[in-house]
């Protein structure tokens, strides 16, 4: 398989010559890539460049279209990657308050409700429902590494007592459990993120990656 960041290259040129005469002119919704047996249109790509635009604020600029290309590609990319191994062990369940989280920071980074967040995305032709399903797989993903991999996550206590024990002057009983609670689950989730990127870095290098 070739790496995506040479594939992304060929893509460039395609989508330069096919780039935005009219930021709201309507485009062919033409498959640019396949992964897997997945697929990424022209479309796709149109909508994940704006939304990286609203919600890293950034104003809707051929400049700036231009500038995010390479990130939005290989984001769908990622993404697709994820998709079809979360599809391949049929992982369903995720947590609910996780994507309630994200809405509601993304919309305070807006300084917007949900209501005008909708409102912003309907403004650029972006369904805001895609756009939390596509945060969904992320989570899907989450889920999928921790079934996976949950057996191997376990934490050496003494070294979070260590830990513990560094920081515990002038702290009470119910401080200390509070820390060691924090300390111990912010281990486990380095743990989780370390199997989470080996288990793309292996899936990347089988995936079949082609441009149409």
């Amino acid at each position: 398989m070739k790496k995506i960041n040479v594939i992304i290259i060929s893509f460039l040129i395609f989508f330069n010559n096919n780039s935005f005469s009219n930021l709201y002119t309507q485009i062919n919704n033409n498959i640019v890539v396949k992964i897997g047996e997945l697929l990424v249109t022209s479309i796709d790509i149109e909508n994940q460049i704006i939304t990286n635009l609203i919600i890293n604020k950034q104003e809707i600029t051929q400049e700036n279209i231009d500038k995010n290309k390479n990130f939005a590609v290989k984001t769908l990319i990622n993404k697709s990657i994820k998709l079809g191994e979360i599809n391949k062990y049929q992982i369903k369940d995720y947590n609910k308050k996780d994507l309630q989280d994200y809405s509601k920071n993304i919309a305070k980074n807006l300084n917007a409700n949900e209501n005008s967040l909708r409102q912003i995305f309907k403004q650029y032709n972006i369904d805001y429902d895609s756009f939390l399903k596509n945060y969904e797989i992320e989570l899907l993903w989450n889920t999928l590494i921790f079934q996976l991999y949950k057996n191997q996550i376990n934490v050496n206590i003494l070294e979070v007592e260590n830990e513990v024990e560094k920081i515990s002057k002038n702290k009470n009983l119910e401080e200390l459990k509070i820390i060691k609670e924090n300390i111990l689950s912010q281990k486990k989730k380095d743990k989780l993120n370390l199997f989470s990127r080996s288990h793309f870095t292996n899936l990347e290098n089988t995936v079949s990656i082609n441009f149409q």
